[in-house]
């Protein structure tokens, strides 16, 4: 039964049966607050289709925004899974890029998202090898760059940072770190995580260092305190972590792989525009 309908059916109530003063009060009183009610409800009804028309105008609005950029072929615009959206510059400078790689490294791409990912990856990995001395061009395969939008990656291994057995940054990795404390400094809502990996080797009982725990850990403060002390990044936006020998990349049971475990990280989580500009640099 509607309230409207039991408004009703309470005066017919009154009508037709004799009541005390008390009764008839109690129905005036459901009456007044049944009316009241109606009120409120009417109101909220205009305020909800105020809003929905509202929600209406803003949508069509940005419809029309998108219709104008697609019939722009310039600036056409396409979304990839996970909805970021790029533009056909970006497209065409990843063709460009795409011209650079090795076709092992094309053959990894499977969505216009993963062509992205892989083109910024070698655009930044490029970038830090210019400012590598001649002598150590051979540290091509000590750097990785990963990209999983918007965390870019950068591996390196021991190799380019640290002198063997020690935990203090070689001076040669210093053109190194300070491109990528220029590209950190250009970005001061970025985040950066430094972390340490060592190799599975248990440590001569006569060093110093305790474990691969205490080395790893102090390799990545030092890359922090690099960081912060000689190239002026905020402390309180870089951390260091350790994480000994527990994440592997390779097989530690060949000095190969092994080489490749000691290594250190530096994950960069820059925003989705500070992110598309290191692709169109």
């Amino acid at each position: 039964m509607t309230k409207i309908a039991t408004i009703s059916v309470l005066f017919a109530v009154l009508m037709t049966a004799c009541v005390s003063k008390k009764k008839y009060n109690q129905v005036e009183n459901q009456k007044t607050a049944l009316q009241e009610e109606i009120s409120n409800l009417k109101s909220d009804s205009k305020e909800c289709n105020e809003n929905y028309a509202e929600l209406e105008d803003e949508v069509m609005s940005y419809k029309q925004k998108i219709a104008q950029l697609q019939g722009d072929s310039e600036n056409k615009i396409e979304l990839t899974e996970n909805g970021q959206v790029v533009s056909e510059t970006t497209k065409a400078n990843v063709r460009k890029v795409f011209s650079k790689m090795p076709a092992d490294q094309r053959s990894k791409a499977k969505t216009l998202e993963d062509s992205i990912n892989l083109a910024v990856g070698y655009n930044i990995k490029s970038n830090l090898l210019t400012q590598m001395k001649d002598e150590d061009k051979e540290a091509d395969d000590a750097i990785e760059v990963s990209v999983a939008e918007p965390v870019v990656r950068i591996t390196l291994t021991d190799k380019v940072l640290f002198k063997s057995g020690s935990y203090w940054v070689d001076k040669k990795a210093y053109n190194l770190l300070a491109r990528i404390a220029e590209v950190i400094n250009s970005e001061p809502n970025m985040d950066i995580r430094v972390e340490g990996h060592a190799d599975n080797m248990k440590l001569s009982e006569k060093s110093y260092i305790v474990d691969n725990w205490d080395l790893s850990i102090r390799r990545a403060a030092s890359v922090v305190r690099t960081l912060e002390n000689k190239f002026e990044v905020g402390g309180d936006r870089l951390i260091a972590s350790g994480r000994s020998h527990y994440y592997p990349v390779a097989d530690n049971s060949t000095s190969e792989g092994r080489a490749k475990n000691r290594r250190t990280t530096i994950l960069l989580l820059p925003k989705i525009d500070r992110y598309m500009e290191i692709l169109n640099k």
